[in-house]
Parts: C-alpha cells; sequence; structure tokens
C-alpha cells in the first residue's frame, strides 16, 4: 500500500511560499533564542556491507537541510547529532547556551527506528521539563504514530511526527510560535495548538487526538504534504555543516560545533539533493509514491554552486547526489553537467578538482550514452546502477545481458566507474548452468569480469510502503518473531533474510554472504592486478574494502543463518490491527497510511478539533 497523493492541481506550494514562511520566521525574534537539538539515529547493528564504509563518513542530507533551513529562518541554537558518531548522546543531558533543550527533532530511517525510540525514551525521563519532541525521516513518513506511546506508556513518545519535507517542520514551527505567549515553553504552545485544532491547517503532520480515551490512543493525520516544486529556494547547504557535533562517546553536547576545517576529516562525503523522482514504477520501492509522482530538481546554476561551495568552504571532494535515477530526464542532464563543466573552482575546472556520483538505471544511462563524455568532463566519476537482476526475470528496468556488458566497455573507455546492486530473491538459484546467467553467483563472477568496480547484494523483502507489503502478510512470509524473539527494525536493512517463502531461508542468507565472498575475494584482488582494464586502483581499493567488510558482515548473517535454521519462526497471520488508530482530521474517519491495517471496530467517535479561526 502506498502513501496517498494530492490531486494534480493542488501537488506543490505556489512558488515562494518556502521564502515567505522562512522570512516570516525571520521576524519572530524573540522564538531565535529558543535550543533546538536535531539528531540522526542509528543503528550500529547495521553497520554491515554494503553500507559499513560511508555510513559514518556522510553526514546525511535529511538533518543537514533541516539545520539550514531553521538557521535560514533565523533560529541560532541548534546542534545537529549525528548517533553514528555520537553514540552514547543522551537528549536528557544536553546542554545548549547553557540550558537544556527546548526542542529535540529526531530523524530516522526504518532501520534505525529501534534507537530513534531510545533517544525520545530518554528525553521524556525530564517529566514536563523536558523538549518539544518532533519525529521525521523515512519512519515517520511511512508509519508516524508508531512514535508515540512507546513501549505502552502514556505520555512516553512523541509529540508529534511529520511526514512531509522540511516545509511542513516550517509550517508546523509557524502555527506553534503563533500559539506561543512571552517566553513560554514551545512544548506549551503546541499543545495549546493541539487542543484549539491549529495543526489541522499544517498538512502532513500527525498528533495524539486530545479527545481519545485514556485507554485508546488515536492519532489525527491532517493529510498528504505539499511538495516544493522549485527546489532552488531551499537555502544554500552551508549551516548544516557548521552546526555538527563533532565525535565523541560522552551523553552530552560539546561546548562548541564541529570546526568547519575538521568537516572534511569526518564527512569527507557529501550528500547533495539535485532531482527528486523516478519514472519506474518498481512494487518494491517507495520512492515514486512519496514524490506523488512527480519529477523535481534544482537549476544547474544552483547544483554548480553548491558544490563549488561545498568544495571551497569544506575542503569535500566526493559528493554523492540523492537522486532516485539521476538521467531519468536526458535534458536535465545536459544542462546540469554543461554547467558543472564550465564552472572553476581556484582555477581549474571544477570536473576535475571534485568527484561526483550519483544512482541510474542501466536502460536510462545506455539511452543517453553519447552525453556520457560531457557528464565526465562535469565531474561524474562512479554511477550505482540498480540492476537487481541482469536477467530481468525479477523486475525488467530494460537491463540485458549484452547491453550490460557494451555499457560497463563504454564506462571504462570514458573514465566512469560502474558500481552495481543486485538483488537476490526466493526464486533465484545460487548456481545457474553454463550459458545462464540467472544464478546469482554467475551474475557476481559475470559483473567482475566485466569491469564492475563495487557490488552489492540485498535481499529482496517487502519494504513499508510498497505493494509487495500487504500481499506479504496475507500469504504470511513476514517474519514476526525467530527463536522466540522480535526480528528488530535494523533487520529490515536488506540484508538479513526476514520475509521468504522459501522452505530453508537461512539457506538464502548464505547465498548472500557467498555472493559477495564470490566477488571480493582474495583471487580477484590478484586478478585486477593483471586485468587491462580500467579502475585499476579503484578496483583494488575497493577489493579491500569489501574484503574488510566481509570480516564485518559475515559473523553477523553467519549468526542470523543459525537462528533461522533453528527457528521457529512465527510469522503476521494477514494484515493487523493498528496499534495507534489514525484519524482523518477533515472526516473524522479511520484511515490506513502507507500500511493497511483491520479496521478497528471500536474505535471511538472522535470529533477532531476546529481551528480557532473557523
Amino acid at each position: 500500500m502506498e502513501l496517498p497523493k494530492r490531486a494534480n492541481n493542488d501537488k506543490y506550494l505556489p512558488d515562494g511560499t518556502y521564502t515567505k514562511v522562512m522570512e516570516k520566521l525571520r521576524g519572530e525574534k524573540s522564538a531565535h533564542d529558543i535550543r533546538i537539538g536535531i539528531v540522526y539515529a542509528f543503528d550500529k547493528r547495521t553497520h554491515l556491507l554494503p553500507f559499513w564504509y560511508a555510513d559514518n563518513r556522510m553526514a546525511p542530507c535529511s538533518v543537514r537541510t533541516i539545520g539550514e533551513v531553521l538557521y535560514e529562518s533565523g533560529f541560532k541554537n541548534i546542534r545537529i547529532v549525528l548517533q553514528q558518531s555520537t553514540p552514547n548522546f543522551k537528549p536528557s543531558e544536553a546542554i545548549l547556551d547553557g540550558k537544556p533543550l527546548d526542542m529535540l527533532l529526531v530523524s530516522s530511517m526504518q532501520v534505525h527506528s529501534e534507537r530513534a525510540y531510545d533517544l525520545v525514551k530518554d528525553a521524556c525521563t525530564l517529566g514536563d521539563d523536558r523538549p518539544l519532541i518532533i519525529a521525521g525521516g523515512p519512519k515517520a513518513i511511512y508509519e508516524p504514530a508508531d512514535f508515540f506511546e512507546l513501549d505502552g506508556q502514556r505520555g512516553v513518545g512523541a509529540d508529534c511526527s511529520v511526514t512531509g519535507e522540511s516545509f511542513v517542520l516550517l509550517d508546523l514551527m509557524q502555527t506553534i510560535l503563533a500559539e506561543r505567549q512571552g517566553d513560554e515553553s514551545m512544548r506549551s504552545a503546541f499543545e495549546r495548538a493541539r487542543f484549539n485544532g491549529a495543526l489541522n491547517k499544517v498538512p502532513g503532520v500527525v498528533y495524539l487526538s486530545p479527545d481519545s480515551p485514556p485507554d485508546r490512543p488515536i492519532a489525527l493525520n491532517t493529510g498528504v504534504q505539499r511538495l516544493l516544486r522549485d527546489l532552488d529556494e531551499m537555502p544554500m547547504p552551508d549551516a548544516g555543516y557548521r552546526l555538527l557535533e563533532p565525535t565523541h562517546k560522552g551523553t552530552q553536547l560539546k561546548d562548541k560545533p564541529l570546526h568547519h576545517r575538521k568537516v572534511a576529516w569526518e564527512s569527507p562525503i557529501s550528500s547533495v539533493i539535485t532531482t527528486h523522482g523516478c519514472k519506474f514504477n518498481c512494487s518494491f520501492c517507495p520512492i515514486p509514491a512519496v514524490n506523488q509522482r512527480t519529477w523535481r530538481f534544482k537549476s544547474p546554476q544552483r547544483i554548480a554552486a553548491e558544490v563549488k561551495h561545498i568544495h571551497e568552504a569544506f575542503g569535500i571532494r566526493h559528493f554523492f547526489s540523492t537522486d532516485d535515477n539521476f538521467f531519468n530526464d536526458r535534458s536535465t542532464v545536459i544542462d546540469l553537467m554543461t554547467e558543472m563543466a564550465k564552472t572553476t573552482s581556484q582555477g581549474e575546472p571544477l570536473g576535475e578538482r571534485i568527484n561526483f556520483y550519483t544512482e541510474a538505471t542501466e536502460f536510462d544511462v545506455h539511452a543517453n550514452e553519447d552525453i556520457l563524455p560531457l557528464c565526465r568532463k562535469g565531474g561524474l566519476k562512479a554511477i550505482w546502477f540498480g540492476i537487481e537482476d541482469i536477467t530481468a526475470n525479477l523486475i525488467n528496468k530494460g537491463q540485458t545481458v549484452g547491453k550490460t556488458e557494451a555499457m560497463f566497455e563504454r564506462l571504462h573507455d570514458i573514465g566512469i566507474k560502474p558500481m552495481v546492486m543486485m538483488i537476490h530473491s526466493d526464486t533465484q538459484p545460487l548456481r545457474s548452468p553454463k550459458g545462464d546467467l540467472s544464478g546469482v553467483l554467475n551474475q557476481a563472477e559475470y559483473l567482475f569480469k566485466h569491469g564492475a568496480v563495487s557490488y552489492q547484494c540485498t535481499y529482496l523483502g517487502p519494504a513499508i510502503g510498497t505493494r509487495d507489503i500487504e500481499p506479504a502478510a496475507k500469504d504470511r512470509i513476514l517474519y514476526k518473531t525467530v527463536g522466540g524473539e522480535p526480528v528488530p527494525q535494523a533487520f529490515l536493512d536488506g540484508n538479513h533474510v526476514v520475509a521468504s517463502k522459501h522452505e530453508t531461508p537461512w539457506t538464502r542468507q548464505i547465498n548472500v554472504l557467498r555472493a559477495y565472498a564470490r566477488f571480493y575475494n582474495p583471487i580477484n584482488m590478484m586478478r585486477v592486478l593483471f586485468d587491462r582494464k580500467g579502475f585499476k586502483w579503484a578496483r583494488l581499493g575497493n577489493q579491500c574494502l569489501g574484503q574488510m567488510g566481509l570480516v564485518i558482515t559475515v559473523p553477523q548473517l553467519w549468526k542470523w543463518a543459525r537462528k533461522l535454521k533453528k527457528g521457529p519462526i512465527e510469522v503476521y497471520d494477514g494484515l493487523q490491527d493498528a496499534r495507534i488508530p489514525m484519524v482523518n482530521v477533515e472526516t473524522g474517519e479511520e484511515i490506513s497510511w502507507a500500511v493497511e491495517h483491520t479496521p478497528s471496530l471500536s474505535l471511538p467517535i472522535i470529533q477532531p478539533p476546529v481551528p480557532a479561526s473557523v
């Protein structure tokens, strides 16, 4: 079940709205001294292949963007904490500008949600003195009510979940500040807005109904966000890096944020927003729905200016573009790469000083093969290909065996590294006969032979917010417990087999390890030394990183495979009841969001609060 979308004529914010709200917040000078902690939750159990190297070397774009828009809106007491760098941080002990936090913003992916809950619960130990807690990120977008009433404890949880992009937070801040009286706390002002219905006017938030019974919490959903059409309205990326908490093992905040000259050391890779959207409609991917089937992008001049600024201000040379499919639109790529190619930095072409990386489908790159030299001139040095399955038996996105071989050879000639992302599934064999590339090991060997620089192999499992999740629940293939213990959210990372029809799922788990070992091994390292293909040093480096990653990954996945083998495995039996039902603020009717739930027949009638101005 995918996220709902707005009507086509109501998907976008009117141009200029984003900028106007920031300007209005800059006028709220009495609120500029509030202390805001922004925390990116991170579960170290996900520190495995293929993410183990980049997960703590790239400050996530999400929390940096939130810091930037708040700073641009006039708020100065902000600190961004990355839990992968500061794992012991406790919001309850955080002191910023000499006082505790007024607001705690927690951003989390699905796989990190249990650590996000811990952060929220820790903040709640402060009781009435706790900060206003707002949850965001993919977890909050798809399952917003999961942040409320944690561990079944009333009052222990986030105050609100943001189910959209940064404008929703700005709109929410504007609404809360309109209710704030004098120097009262942000939480107190939020409560007034919650009770008088002011929050109903902010599309993209979910909060607990003030009228729900004590023993039956109910969440109110204000509906789908409106999207920012012109991404150039977003602030230039700068403050997000200057507000980072330094790496340490303590529980409190340091007196000062990370010095800007040390940013490149702690975050040598910069993620940048360039485009949003994808024309494909894969049933296992939630991305098109969250973008409401739109295609948005920044102007070429803006992107080139961002990359140049980050490089010159912080010394970062590696840039990963957070595209869903970079080559989705040919004219966008041409315009961007033309601008990047003519941009200079310190008297040299920007494309020669930086390394630009992105994701794309093989089909689209092949269709735009003629503009690859331009892309290389603009700094494009590597493409992560979502090939999934060379034979297209799993999903057909235009990939073929011959196309892969020709495409990789062309990329080597131009100087762009092909990096591959594959998916193993219940129906894919471990090995296949000679001449048949359907086997996962056959494909790993084939890709190495034809010059893939890096390799990723995850296991196909239905993700929250996709069309695959409800059929999987009804087919009883989603694991609820293994060996009598609940499946951790961290294990929904694609590395762990947590949903399968296979009779021996533990063997499928071992297959993932065998696929990695077929690509990353000492023999292949020696083959690279004598291979005439390009990127010898890059391939050697990735072989080293991959084999180091296997040392970390094998014990963890082997342990999980043994647990799968021993069992017992308990599955979800069809659609489940919502732990906290959600009600539409406009209709008062119960709704499902990104996950379909069985109707709550005993749901009490809730009249959503009417905004005071109505």
